[in-house]
């Protein structure tokens, strides 16, 4: 597996050297500050996500991404199908998720939400579509104008080696009544109809001691004929970049992107090595 340590390389070399603290954009008063343990204090099995909004530098984040591990329980063909609409997942060891966001440059933000067992869609994602069209699995979609979300759910189920959260997403759009369902609420179809964009969706398999983070790619990987700049943003453009689609005669701060961190939450207890404990008898303390 292709580690962090890669990237730091390959962010020094495309910025023509060693980076420097002006590489980059101060947060605070000084470097990034420390990211919390994730699932510290959760102890049920479930789904948490993280939502981290980090600078934008050329290419270099592209390229950065393009150097972690793409995401192993998704095959190829989703790999491909999936950068046809602008999105990729690639997956970080946990205990390198301070090195990941150093390395990207920091984050404005860090909006964590417990979802639990996740039967039911959840908004995590949601942008103000400011374009009329977008590209889905490389074919260009008319938008109805409504507002875009990225749905997403998730829930730990049991294997023969322990147990995994099964997650899924998808775009879509929101309902016309604009800005009544808050994120991070579950979705009922039957109430809330909107359409959604399964083909520039997945399902896979998120496994303990490991983060899967879903963000758009470089437009460069979205399928289509012609050149980029006559194609429309991808659909994880749209969610993910939101800055590409402003208008460029306004000033602009430094752009930012979205990137959506999946945290399974399995506990020991739901793993063969884990030892039994008897009826009555105290849990064992971990050594």
């Amino acid at each position: 597996m292709r580690r962090l340590a890669a990237i730091a390389l390959l962010t020094g070399a495309c910025t023509g050297g060693t980076p420097i603290a002006t590489d980059r954009p101060e947060f605070g008063t000084g470097a990034p500050a420390p990211i919390a343990a994730p699932l510290d204090g959760i102890q049920r099995p479930g789904l948490l996500t993280m939502r981290w909004a980090v600078p934008e530098e050329g290419f270099i984040l592209d390229q950065t991404l393009a150097t972690m591990e793409p995401c192993p329980d998704l095959s190829p063909v989703d790999h491909e199908r999936l950068a046809r609409s602008g999105l990729v997942v690639v997956r970080i060891p946990i205990e390198e998720l301070q090195h990941a966001v150093d390395i990207l440059g920091g984050s404005y933000s860090d909006v964590r939400t417990w979802h639990e067992q996740a039967i039911g869609w959840r908004d995590c994602v949601a942008q103000t579509a400011s374009v009329k069209r977008v590209l889905v699995d490389g074919s260009v979609t008319q938008l109805d104008g409504r507002d875009l979300r990225l749905l997403v759910r998730g829930w730990a189920i049991p294997t023969h080696d322990g147990a995994v959260v099964h997650v899924e997403f998808t775009p879509a759009e929101a309902p016309e009544r604009r800005g009544v369902v808050p994120l991070h609420t579950a979705i009922e179809p039957a109430d809330d109809p909107a359409r959604e964009f399964r083909r520039a969706g997945a399902a896979w398999t998120l496994r303990r001691g490991f983060i899967d983070v879903v963000t758009s790619c470089a437009p460069s990987a979205v399928g289509g004929t012609g050149p980029t700049t006559e194609l429309p943003l991808s659909i994880g453009e749209v969610l993910f970049a939101p800055d590409l689609a402003s208008d460029g005669s306004a000033p602009q701060a430094l752009p930012r992107r979205t990137l959506l961190l999946l945290v399974p939450s399995l506990p020991a207890q739901l793993f063969p090595e884990a030892a039994p404990v008897a009826s009555g008898e105290p849990t064992p303390s971990a050594p």
